[in-house]
């Protein structure tokens, strides 16, 4: 598996990777996505989740560098702990997402199966 591949995701080149990949991004996204014409492309929805996380990653940077002065908390340092454990899983979920838009873009996109998702 490549580097930051996801754990509860089968391998790109595994037969199954094809029926599974799309409902692995969609259960990632809001759920107003499972209604949109795109919930059956995953070049779309790989790409719309990357923005996504890339978009929280940098809120959560934000949040963080200002957490202690401009949240008016009174415990700042739980509120920078928290803020510190949600951008590492927005990292791990980052290097998920390239791992698998990678795969998808090296496919024969003909081989996706999307039939199990209507």
């Amino acid at each position: 598996m490549p580097a930051g591949w996801p754990s509860d995701l089968v391998s790109s080149f595994d037969p199954e990777f094809s029926g599974q990949v799309t409902r692995w991004l969609l259960e990632r996204l809001p759920g107003e996505f499972r209604d949109t014409e795109i919930r059956n492309d995953p070049i779309a929805l790989s790409w719309v989740l990357h923005e996504r996380t890339k978009s929280d990653l940098e809120l959560m940077r934000r949040l963080y560098a200002t957490a202690r002065v401009s949240s008016g908390s009174a415990n700042p340092s739980v509120l920078l702990d928290a803020l510190s454990e949600i951008g590492a899983h927005l990292l791990r979920t980052e290097r998920e997402v390239n791992s698998v838009a990678s795969a998808i873009a090296a496919l024969d996109h003909s081989r996706i199966n999307t039939s199990d998702l209507d």
